[in-house]
């Protein structure tokens, strides 16, 4: 069974209004925020894609412990497992992390994307809280 209590939840927000896309990730034993970047005006699929590449970057960069990272996009965690995204928009960012993810493919499999179900366990540690 997966604890709840380890790994990294990420999550994005996206303002209309700010025209702003954010992300971050929190370290779910401690609740530290461990990265957070502003992305401009982008898509929430793109935030919350973009969130799970750097948390992969963060875990293999710190040998982090568990390999574990929660997300609540199934888009997202469905474009990672593809490592290619469906978006329409083309960017520096996304092409950079498409070819990341395919360069360390051999690592990524050690790491484990967990569906963090929000009906069930509450929102994402990670959220940003903006609803």
């Amino acid at each position: 069974m997966i604890s709840l209590s380890e790994g990294i939840a990420v999550d994005a927000a996206h303002s209309t209004k700010n025209r702003k896309t954010e992300f971050r990730g929190v370290d779910l034993k401690t609740g530290k925020i461990l990265f957070y970047q502003d992305l401009g005006n982008q898509t929430i699929n793109i935030g919350e894609f973009l969130a799970i590449v750097e948390a992969v970057k963060y875990i293999i960069d710190h040998d982090y412990q568990p390999k574990i990272i929660f997300s609540d996009s199934i888009t997202a965690i469905s474009w990672f497992k593809n490592k290619r995204t469906a978006s329409g928009k083309r960017n520096p960012k996304l092409m950079k992390a498409e070819i990341y993810l395919r360069a360390i493919a051999y690592w990524i499999d050690e790491i484990e994307i967990v569906h963090w179900n929000n009906s069930k366990w509450g929102e994402i540690p990670a959220d940003f809280g903006n609803k």
